[in-house]
């Protein structure tokens, strides 16, 4: 059939059958296809997921990382501190030891200084000085002047702690009582102890024997002499009579032994002075060399601290303190 010109194709079954067969096999190349497809998206997407996991993994190891270092730089910091000040107590503990070798030094020029001093004060005031209490040995770190200053410190220091640590031995009374007993006990004892001693040496330096009723002739030089001697020996004999007092008197407890050293200390020092000096312990017959405690009043309640004297009957050289009621 012709129409215009223009032919039309018949199309047989067997064209028919050969376009479908053709349809359905691009359907099937494309079904192939989009399976592929679906596959490639699907590893895409699971490559995606494991590089996300990747990704944290290594974000939470730089995170653990940069913790780690910043803890690292603290500890470096730290330790860097610790050396620091390690450094700088070793530097103050030279210091401290090199001002201690310069206060031992400096102590020892003193001690040097007081010894010529003591020396030049033996040569030109020898005779002078001798068993004359009224003349002050200034070139003595012990003259009376000195032990003053010695009792005064002592009561208003060590006893003051003795008394707080003594306040089981009852009311404030006799705490006064107790700490005033155990220095007139260190002072007979110091007494009793440098008789003897200069009994036993002036004996011996004269080679007299006991049965001369204890009179001995020493010369001023070397009676002098003597008691130079056992100045400068008392600071190492200290702890010795210390520990013959303490072996005496043990029912003193432990918390008192610096006040029974400091007690023994000054009066061992007024015992060996010549002529040796005196405590008082009678406010009542002594009225003018004793001070009020806390309370004033005519009748005395009782003694507190001794009063010093240059000598026996000699002029007061610090007041003792009583306490007074009416």
């Amino acid at each position: 059939m012709f129409a215009g010109n223009r032919r039309t194709k018949v199309l047989t079954q067997a064209d028919y059958e050969a376009n479908i067969l053709r349809l359905r096999q691009e359907r099937d190349s494309l079904a192939h296809r989009l399976h592929h497809t679906d596959a490639y998206i699907e590893q895409i997407h699971y490559d995606f997921k494991k590089l996300q996991n990747e990704l944290k993994t290594l974000e939470k190891q730089k995170h653990d990382l940069e913790n780690t270092h910043n803890k690292t730089m603290k500890d470096l910091v730290h330790n860097q501190k610790e050396a620091i000040i390690v450094t700088l107590k070793e530097d103050v503990k030279r210091l401290q030891a090199e001002r201690d070798d310069r206060d031992k030094h400096i102590a020892d020029l003193k001690a040097d200084k007081d010894e010529l001093q003591s020396k030049l004060g033996k040569v030109s005031g020898e005779k002078m000085l001798d068993k004359n209490p009224q003349i002050a040995d200034l070139s003595d770190p012990r003259r009376p002047q000195k032990l003053v200053e010695m009792i005064s410190i002592l009561y208003d220091n060590k006893w003051t702690d003795a008394f707080e640590k003594s306040e089981d031995k009852g009311d404030e009374k006799q705490i006064c009582i107790y700490l005033l007993n155990i220095f007139k006990e260190c002072w007979n004892y110091c007494k009793e102890t440098c008789e003897q001693q200069t009994k036993i040496l002036e004996q011996n330096l004269l080679l007299a024997s006991e049965n001369k009723d204890g009179v001995y002739a020493l010369s001023p030089g070397s009676s002098t002499l003597l008691t130079e001697t056992r100045k400068r020996s008392a600071k190492e004999m200290m702890p010795n009579l210390y520990e013959k007092f303490k072996s005496a008197k043990k029912d003193i407890k432990e918390d008192l032994h610096t006040y029974v050293e400091s007690c023994l200390e000054v009066c061992w020092y007024s015992a060996i002075n010549e002529p040796p000096m005196h405590y008082g312990f009678d406010a009542e017959e002594q009225a003018d060399d004793f001070r009020k405690y806390t309370q004033g009043g005519n009748t005395v309640d009782f003694v507190v601290w001794p009063a010093m004297h240059l000598f026996i009957n000699g002029p007061i050289l610090y007041k003792g303190v009583a306490q007074y009621k009416n």
